[in-house]
């Protein structure tokens, strides 16, 4: 084996382990903040998947490394992730049909795996792992799909902040060396599977730059002077009208006998014992 296919192999499996990380500082912040803010389930799902039925590839294909051995690690850290996230969410009920839907899919394609490498199929080696192939084409495009989960949000909030960008680009780039790995190699599954991912990765990233999320600042105390000051209601203040101290008797004070007016609210006589 030439020294260039193993440093092929070496980018390839650091460039994917990187894409796995890159969901770890989102996770991070749903266990501190205990909410799940704006961070959609859908992605984590489909990595979770997509590690799942790669690492039975490698089992059935004999590709123990970088196959295996990288989606094993990636089936853990999504587990993980999921398991984070469904602490945390409040949508437990759909995180549970959805968590619950990939874990069905995820034991009926070990089960076949298993049965067909044991011959209980009656399928040979070869058969096996283009069946298994093809679930692998279909797992391996849900985490990149995933962010289209809100693109009606992402369109009418004019905001990509739904979009996993960091997931997104690492995965391109990681699928881009896949794609070179399998051509060298010839194994259909992993160029065509690689070539899909990274153009879909690449349309996630786009849609990010096009509908870049702006963070909303918060107005220093100038601004918000001048704010408060274009909101300030006119108001008409009247002089009152001055007394005609001519017409104005001696001032005599007032004795218990005699009848006050109830109506001023000014002064109420209080006589002693």
């Amino acid at each position: 084996m030439s020294a260039g296919l193993q440093v092929l192999k070496a980018l390839a499996t650091g460039c994917t382990i990187t894409m796995f990380l890159s969901s770890v500082p989102a996770i991070r912040h749903i266990d501190k903040a205990h909410d799940t803010d704006d961070v959609a389930l859908f992605p984590l799902v489909g990595l979770w998947l997509n590690c799942h039925m790669a690492m039975l590839y490698g089992v059935v294909t004999a590709n123990y490394f970088p196959f295996f051995s990288t989606f094993a690690l990636g089936t853990l850290l999504s587990m993980v992730c999921l398991g984070v996230y469904f602490r945390w969410t409040t949508a437990r009920s759909y995180a549970t049909k959805a968590i619950g839907a990939a874990f069905v899919a995820v034991a009926m394609c070990s089960v076949y795996t298993i049965l067909g490498l044991t011959g209980i199929t009656g399928q040979p080696a070869d058969k096996v792992a283009n069946v298994v192939g093809y679930i692998v084409t279909l797992a391996s495009l849900l985490p990149y799909v995933g962010p289209f989960e809100t693109i009606k949000t992402v369109v009418k909030t004019r905001s990509g902040a739904s979009i996993p960008v960091g997931m997104c680009l690492a995965g391109a780039t990681a699928n881009g060396i896949w794609t070179v790995y399998g051509l060298i190699i010839d194994d259909m599954f992993v160029y065509i599977n690689g070539g899909a991912c990274m153009a879909v990765g690449l349309v996630q990233v786009a849609l990010y730059v096009i509908f870049w999320p702006v963070q909303k600042s918060v107005p220093s105390l100038s601004e918000a002077s001048s704010l408060s000051d274009n909101f300030v209601l006119p108001v008409k203040m009247t002089a009152p009208k001055s007394l005609d101290t001519a017409n104005v008797g001696p001032m005599i004070s007032p004795t218990c006998s005699d009848k006050l007016d109830d109506t001023s609210p000014t002064f109420v006589q209080i006589c002693s014992p």
